[in-house]
C-alpha cells in the first residue's frame, strides 16, 4: 500500500512538474494532462505494478487569470485599431459628402444656365437676295469672336461675294462698322475668305484702303462713309457688329 501511494505521489509530482513549464510566459497554451505512463519503482523488481491512470490536470488559477488578462488586453487593442479606422472612414465619408455636395450645386447652376439659353430665342436670320444673313446690331466683339459666333449659330461671316451681294445687304444695315469673313492674314495684300480659303471674289474698298495701317490690319469690315458702304482692313482685334450668313435654313 505504502509502494501504491509513493508512486501516485511521484506522478503527481511530475504532472504538477510538466504544468508549471507550461505556463511560462512565452507559452500560454492551457495544457491537460489525460494520461501518466506506467509507474515503477526502480528499487523494486518483483513488485507488479499495474497501470495506474492519473487524475485530470488542468491549469492553476493563477493562470487562467493571466491568460484572461492577456486576451483582454489583445481584444482592447484590435478594437482600439478598429475605432481609429472607422473614425478614418467617417472622415473621409464627411469629405466626400462636402465634395458631393459642391459638385450638385455647380450641376444645379449648369442646369439652370442651360435652361436659360434654351429660352433664349435664336437669332432670326433673314433671306436676303438667295442667302439668309444675320445682320447684328447689338454685340461688338472683336473679328474672331465674330467668326465664332456666326459658327455657332450654324453659319460663317459674310463673304458678301459679289456686287449684288453687297449692295442687297448693304441697304439692311445701319450701324457703322461690321466685321466680313474677308481678311489676309495668311499673306499680306492677299484678301482670303476664311470659310473656303478661297480668295475673295469681289472687293469693294473705301479709298485708299487697303493700305495695312501700322502694319497690323488683316482683317476686313464694312464701314460706313457719308452714308454708303465700303471694305477697309482694320486690326482684327478691334470690337465691331458683324454679319452671318447661311445658304439654306436647315
Amino acid at each position: 500500500m505504502k509502494i501504491i501511494l509513493f508512486g501516485l505521489l511521484v506522478a503527481i509530482l511530475a504532472v504538477q512538474e510538466q504544468a508549471a513549464l507550461s505556463l511560462r510566459p512565452n507559452n500560454r497554451h492551457m495544457w491537460e494532462s489525460r494520461s501518466s505512463p506506467i509507474i515503477r519503482h526502480p528499487t523494486f523488481t518483483t513488485f507488479d505494478y499495474e497501470e495506474m491512470p492519473v487524475a485530470e490536470v488542468k491549469l492553476l488559477p493563477e493562470a487562467n487569470v493571466d491568460s484572461a488578462e492577456d486576451s483582454k488586453k489583445l481584444v482592447d487593442e484590435k478594437l482600439d485599431k478598429l475605432s481609429q479606422k472607422f473614425d478614418a472612414l467617417q472622415e473621409k465619408f464627411v469629405k466626400s459628402d462636402e465634395k458631393f455636395g459642391k459638385l450638385e450645386k455647380k450641376l444645379e447652376l449648369l442646369g439652370k444656365t442651360f435652361t436659360a439659353i434654351r429660352a433664349k430665342p435664336s437669332p432670326k436670320f433673314e433671306k436676303i437676295g438667295s442667302k439668309y444673313y444675320y445682320i447684328d446690331d447689338s454685340e461688338s466683339v472683336n473679328w474672331f469672336e465674330a467668326a465664332h459666333k456666326c459658327r455657332a449659330l450654324g453659319g460663317n461671316l459674310a463673304g458678301l461675294q459679289s456686287e449684288q451681294e453687297f449692295k442687297a445687304v448693304s441697304e439692311k444695315l445701319t450701324n457703322e462698322h461690321y466685321w466680313l469673313d474677308i481678311n489676309d492674314l495668311g499673306t499680306e495684300g492677299v484678301f482670303k475668305l476664311l470659310s473656303t480659303g478661297k480668295e475673295a471674289p469681289y472687293l469693294y474698298w473705301r479709298y485708299p484702303e487697303p493700305n495695312n495701317k501700322g502694319g497690323n490690319e488683316n482683317c476686313v469690315q464694312v464701314l460706313r462713309v457719308d452714308s454708303k458702304y465700303a471694305m477697309n482692313d482694320n486690326s482684327c482685334d478691334f470690337k465691331f457688329n458683324f454679319i452671318c450668313e447661311k445658304n439654306t435654313l436647315e
